[in-house]
């Protein structure tokens, strides 16, 4: 099927870091100097975090964004995961229509926010850092299943699949570059009567892009932090099209 992947139809961007630390950074035993490090990050980055919420299990903070149109939405910034800490930045959200929420610098931000985390737990090892691109291209009425099946060569394969999932792992450079591609089903409000308004069923791509350092580290030094950073940056900005549209 004739669909070609384009920046301009990306219609939500999330950027996200994890790090992995050992031994882990967990809540219930370093909850105090975690809560201590989120207020850090309320205080030294305002512009990427606010809200700090802490629960039994939990420590995240978040950040308030406004709208288009006078909305406003919370969306988490730094989360401690089961797996480490997450820092997630949007770009662009779909919220009734596609609205940008850049944060400017996210990397620089990420970096400062590393090496503060690393100085507060000087004790662990960074072991792996990896940046996630989380997007979702517009096919519009065009159904993504059917484009993405139009890539299987086997024509019974595309008239009987019902939904696909691909998963795509394509080392590069000592790095890992897993990508993820599935379709997705979207009800949009359409032009209509204000008591009635119209649904418009609308599809797109869901395309997830995970880079990370290939080898473990005994603890990453800044050079090869930097140097997963600027991959994914690159990666992302100028090879991620070309691979989705097979244009090697």
């Amino acid at each position: 099927m004739n669909y070609l992947f384009d920046p301009e139809r990306i219609s939500q961007h999330i950027v996200k870091y994890g790090v992995q630390i050992q031994p882990p950074i967990l809540p219930r035993d370093d909850k105090t100097k975690l809560q201590d490090y989120c207020n850090w990050l309320i205080e030294q980055v305002p512009e990427a975090f606010e809200t700090l919420l802490s629960g039994p299990n939990q420590i995240r903070v978040q950040k308030n964004f406004t709208l288009t149109g006078g909305k406003r939405v919370d969306t988490p910034t730094f989360i401690m995961t089961a797996r480490g800490p997450l820092f997630t930045f949007p770009e662009r959200l779909y919220i009734d229509q596609p609205q940008v929420l850049d944060i400017p610098n996210k990397d620089r931000i990420f970096r400062k926010a590393l090496d503060e985390l690393k100085s507060r737990f000087s004790n662990r090892a960074l072991r792996r850092v990896g940046v996630i691109h989380e997007l979702v291209f517009d096919t519009g009425e065009l159904n993504s299943l059917e484009i993405i099946a139009s890539n299987l060569k086997p024509e019974l394969w595309r008239d009987r699949v019902k939904n696909l999932n691909i998963h795509l792992e394509a080392p590069v450079e000592g790095k890992n570059v897993n990508i993820d591609i599935r379709p997705t089903q979207l009800m949009r409000r359409g032009v209509g009567p204000a008591a009635l308004p119209e649904q418009r069923q609308l599809y797109g791509i869901i395309v997830n892009v995970d880079i990370n350092n290939q080898q473990f580290k005994q603890d990453m030094t800044s050079a090869e932090i930097n140097d997963v950073l600027t991959f994914a940056a690159d990666y992302v900005s100028e090879e991620l099209i070309k691979f989705l549209n097979n244009e090697y």
